[in-house]
């Protein structure tokens, strides 16, 4: 059955021919027995509300590398006017700098009130060798100074672009539909249905579901041998 999404956002990430927002919206109509698109509305805001759960979690599939700005002349703090992903930042993981032949540098980075002490008069300026992450904004030091670099951020989780259109898709649908799907109906259970019953069924699925998932992200990404920890 069609639904109308009123909200808005870009799209991005996804299989063009994997499941869609209408495809999961529908699922949960029948699931629940909505033959009359009478809790619509509520799906749509309940499969929302799973994907912002969810993406405070790191996965295989919402990491990123390619969230970059450019540096500016006598500019230290950078945010979504430099680069729209800046202020949704949930974890960055490392920070590179690179300059115009591609020699790239990690930068460490620093508490934000130890960059407030060595930024306090301004004067220091060059290539930046560590940056912090405060107020929703990314601070380099030193200060860059008239050569450009580009700062690379890698990023891990990382926020996928917003569903909007029934037709939409992105990579929650095509790797974890099924943990969407099930954290989705347990809201929807707790708060519209008022199910404590089902809504406890459905939690359970979600558990078995992101352990799943957790499972096999750790499967990936995994070095498969001990690597000692220095402290």
């Amino acid at each position: 059955m069609p639904f109308t999404v009123t909200t808005g956002g870009p799209v991005g990430g996804g299989s063009p021919d994997g499941p869609t927002f209408g495809d999961m919206i529908d699922a949960i109509a029948d699931d629940v027995d909505d033959t009359t698109g009478e809790y619509g509305d509520a799906i749509q805001r309940a499969i929302k509300a799973a994907i912002r759960y969810c993406e405070r979690e790191p996965y295989y599939f919402n990491e990123s590398r390619d969230v970059t700005f450019s540096t500016v002349s006598g500019q230290e703090w950078y945010d979504y006017a430099d680069n729209d992903d800046i202020g949704t930042l949930v974890r960055i993981v490392a920070a590179y700098s690179e300059d115009a032949s591609g020699q790239r540098t990690l930068l460490s980075r620093a508490m934000p009130e130890d960059i407030e002490l060595l930024a306090d008069n301004g004067s220091s300026r060059g290539e930046p060798y560590c940056f912090t992450y405060f107020d929703q904004r990314v601070r380099l030091y030193p200060i860059p100074g008239a050569t450009v670099y580009t700062i690379r951020l890698q990023l891990g989780p990382y926020r996928l672009w917003t569903l909007s259109d029934t037709t939409d898709t992105n990579s929650w649908l095509d790797e974890a539909y099924d943990m969407i799907k099930a954290r989705a109906k347990y809201i929807l259970h707790k708060d519209t249905l008022k199910d404590a019953s089902l809504a406890a069924e459905a939690l359970n699925d979600f558990n078995d579901q992101e352990q799943s998932l957790k499972a096999e992200t750790s499967r990936r990404s995994g070095r498969g041998r001990i690597v000692c920890t220095a402290f």
